[in-house]
């Protein structure tokens, strides 16, 4: 397992219940002098702004962003662990959607209503039938089906704006935030709509029954607190992970073995062990 981390801290220990809880404090990984946040795993559903982890951790597909002056583009760009780049698409002036995955060879972004699917290798040949659950800029929620080239738009609570659409590690439910409101999750096909309350970011453990997202209040400019709390998928418990109010807890990442999260609180990355 990989993930993405920089400067960490060690917090107090936070509470737990409901048969899931933090087994201790959150560890220091890897000293460094820049501010890191948004950690992401490998092998689980990307956490992070603008990057996603191939599903064999070999990758990573991200957005990428240049300026000459007041002016920005932006292109979609693979990764490699090994050091490795290359570029997927053109430098445009129009942002495409954030990149994710479709297999290990193909990665697949929306740009306005438009489908790209983009091999990621030369002998890629077969792109996956599975649906992809995707947000294009415009805060819309969309299952792309890569095989076809299709879109298929979901609108279960009518014409909202949505941010943060995370599946399922089966792909057959998504998390997603309501812009300005709560987390919902919702069935591939749009029905089961469940409203889980207020939580942001998303991350799924991979079971898929627990959801650990950010709770977060602020005082209009900036966030007061910010902990990590594990919801049920189905709405039936709530765990608080974290409970140290001198910290930011946020963007949390659960591990692919589900015995750790991944998160920051601002400045620097941490690791939390979790025992059932």
């Amino acid at each position: 397992m990989r993930i993405v981390l920089a400067a960490l801290l060690i917090l107090a220990a936070p509470a737990g219940a409901q048969g899931l809880r933090a087994s201790g404090p959150p560890t220091v990984l890897l000293a460094a002098d820049e501010p890191a946040m948004r950690p992401a795993w490998s092998g689980a559903p990307a956490a992070g702004v603008g990057f996603a982890w191939s599903p064999d951790g070999s990758a990573l597909a991200v957005r990428e962003a240049r300026y000459n002056g007041p002016n920005r583009s932006d292109a979609l760009v693979v990764l490699g662990v090994d050091g490795t780049r290359s570029e997927l698409t053109r430098w445009r002036t129009s942002a495409p959607g954030l990149p994710r995955w479709a297999g290990d060879a193909h990665v697949v972004s929306l740009r306005d209503e438009t489908l790209d699917v983009l091999a990621v290798r030369d002998d890629a040949r077969v792109v996956p039938a599975s649906a992809v659950a995707l947000s294009p800029p415009d805060g819309r929620l969309a299952l792309a089906a890569p095989g076809s080239g299709t879109v298929e738009w979901l609108a279960p609570l009518g014409d909202v704006q949505v941010l943060n659409v995370t599946p399922s590690p089966d792909g057959q439910r998504i998390a997603f935030e309501v812009y300005g409101g709560n987390l919902f999750v919702v069935d591939r096909d749009g029905s089961g709509l469940r409203d889980l309350g207020p939580g942001g970011r998303p991350s799924w453990t991979p079971g898929g029954e627990w959801i650990d997202v950010m709770l977060t209040e602020d005082d209009g400019p900036q966030d007061t607190t910010s902990d990590n709390v594990a919801i049920r998928a189905d709405g039936t418990a709530r765990v608080t992970l974290t409970a140290t109010p001198d910290r930011l807890e946020m963007n949390p990442s659960w591990s692919p073995d589900g015995r750790q999260i991944a998160f920051d609180d601002g400045d620097a990355l941490f690791l939390l062990p979790l025992s059932r």
